[in-house]
């Protein structure tokens, strides 16, 4: 097992160890191993830890200051509305001395102001269209009139339908849960099969914002990847997630291949992708290619975990990699100019490419091979320090597909290939409107009004 003596777990008793041949020694190393995997030298999430496990140390020494607000910081208070914007006044005046008992009148004129916010009682508004059909008084002709052109086909109107969609997309209910929380937040009655036919209406709504924020990733310069696993009717799939400057996609597709990161960025896409070192990501040149440094630094601390040689490789490593993020950090900040970060990072990538030229040869046989291929491909672990908009972590698209794992945990998928597209593009309309800074409840429905009256849809990038 590589070039070193094995070394024996600490979880393997002595007398077992000495009894062991080389092949059982292995063994137990790769068990070991496997039972000390956790979030923090693995790409486990935390919520796979054991209970007893504390999270990782920031490196940071406790202030030894109790939680919460401290003495003297900036208290955040509601601001008061405007006295002439506010719904209801009411003046509040003494009508007697507390002393002596004397009536009291008049006004004062700074009076103490306490402002209290309530919802109103929300019902649905009904509006009854009533056809009718005239005889011609002079050839008999009946004469039927028409709908106006913005009455939608079926009895619902868009703002209904742009409140089912955000609670499908955002609160990430059932059917039978959404129209519960209709009827009993706005006494809004509806069927669950309703509630499907609305989501349909919502999603071919919203399906041209979603290939306006498809185009958009597919030309950025650069982009976010990741997946996670699906369900699809049943079967295994994957949630896909490409995120750009401006906007996020997200794709269902029933495997994580080449094909799916194909079809996901398209035959043209020209930027560099930040991700894991999953083989699909392979088909995108090392050049145009970026490793992330979080998965990287837990990969170190995993050789830092198993002792020995390939322990001191690991540390060196980890130490190299997040001296060299911090000084990345600095320089989005503004707290150091780009020759110093390029005098940093020539010293630091020096110092892991020996780090790992070293662990290939000398650590142990998986943290050689790891060291190894990180060596033959070390263009894609500095790429951040070379092109702009690129970050050295893949976070940006592990906060995007967050919500997502927390819907298939509690929905366990979609139960068909079309509830896969609407999930797709209720998720990329949502996403990116949080990132536009707009309200989606109002967008979606202006979207939905526009389709229900065949207009064309609503920018959602460029402006706001």
């Amino acid at each position: 097992m590589g070039k070193q003596t094995l070394v024996r777990p600490a979880a393997i008793p002595a007398d077992v160890w000495a009894d062991a041949g080389v092949l059982a020694r292995e063994w137990m190393i790769e068990q070991a191993r496997r039972l000390g995997l956790n979030s923090g030298n693995s790409s486990l999430p935390p919520s796979g830890d054991p209970p007893g496990r504390l999270p990782a140390r920031t490196g940071r020494s406790p202030s030894g200051r109790k939680r919460g607000g401290q003495p003297g910081h900036a208290k955040a208070e509601r601001s008061l509305v405007p006295t002439d914007a506010c719904d209801r006044v009411e003046d509040v005046r003494p009508s007697h001395c507390r002393r002596c008992g004397t009536a009291l009148s008049g006004d004062d004129p700074a009076p103490r102001r306490k402002q209290v916010v309530d919802l109103p009682e929300v019902r649905p508004t009904v509006t009854e269209y009533r056809t009718h059909a005239l005889t011609c008084p002079c050839c008999g002709c009946v004469n039927a009139a028409s709908l106006p052109g913005h009455v939608p086909r079926g009895g619902f109107g868009p703002r209904a339908i742009a409140v089912v969609t955000l609670l499908a997309g955002t609160a990430r209910l059932s059917q039978r849960l959404i129209a519960r929380l209709l009827d009993d937040l706005l006494g809004l009655r509806i069927s669950d099969g309703q509630v499907s036919r609305l989501q349909r209406i919502g999603r071919e709504s919203l399906q041209p914002a979603y290939e306006e924020i498809a185009a958009d990733v597919r030309g950025s310069a650069a982009a976010n990847i990741d997946e996670t696993g699906w369900r699809e009717d049943g079967r295994r799939a994957w949630l896909w997630t490409a995120v750009g400057p401006s906007a996020t996609l997200f794709a269902v597709r029933p495997d994580r291949s080449r094909a799916a990161l194909h079809d996901l960025l398209g035959g043209d896409f020209a930027g560099v992708v930040t991700a894991d070192r999953h083989s699909a990501y392979a088909a995108v040149p090392e050049e145009r290619r970026q490793f992330c440094w979080a998965h990287l630094l837990r990969d170190f601390q995993a050789m830092i975990d198993r002792g020995g040689e390939t322990e001191r490789i690991g540390r060196r490593l980890k130490d190299a990699g997040g001296e060299l993020i911090r000084h990345w950090n600095r320089l989005r900040r503004g707290e150091i100019v780009r020759t110093t970060f390029d005098a940093h990072h020539r010293r630091l990538q020096d110092e892991i490419v020996e780090a790992l030229t070293d662990g290939a040869a000398r650590a142990d046989a998986r943290a050689a091979e790891t060291c190894r291929r990180l060596g033959n491909q070390c263009y894609s672990l500095f790429a951040f320090t070379r092109a702009d908009g690129v970050g050295p972590t893949n976070n940006a698209a592990e906060r995007a597909l967050r919500q997502a794992v927390i819907f298939r945990k509690l929905s366990f998928g979609t139960e068909s290939a079309s509830g896969s597209r609407t999930l797709e593009v209720v998720l990329s309309v949502l996403e990116t409107c949080r990132r536009q800074k707009r309200r989606a409840l109002a967008w979606i429905a202006e979207a939905v009004a526009r389709h229900l009256r065949r207009l064309p849809a609503p920018p959602l990038l460029g402006t706001t």
